[in-house]
């Protein structure tokens, strides 16, 4: 199942995430460990975001 990188907004498959977070009860994927260190820095900033700015690490 693929899954969206909330941070770059990479498509992944779950199983492939390089790292997961669970936060206020959700789960967030990550297609690099960079990507989830910057949620963790900062998960507001990326928790509520539905859609990619069209840039990111991966892209």
């Amino acid at each position: 199942m693929k899954v969206k990188d909330p941070v770059c907004g990479m498509k992944i498959e779950r199983e492939e995430a390089a790292e997961k977070i669970e936060y206020m009860g959700k789960e967030y994927y990550f297609c690099s460990h960079e990507c989830a260190e910057k949620f963790k820095d900062n998960p507001e900033q990326y928790a509520h975001q539905e859609k990619s700015h069209g840039h990111g690490c991966c892209h």
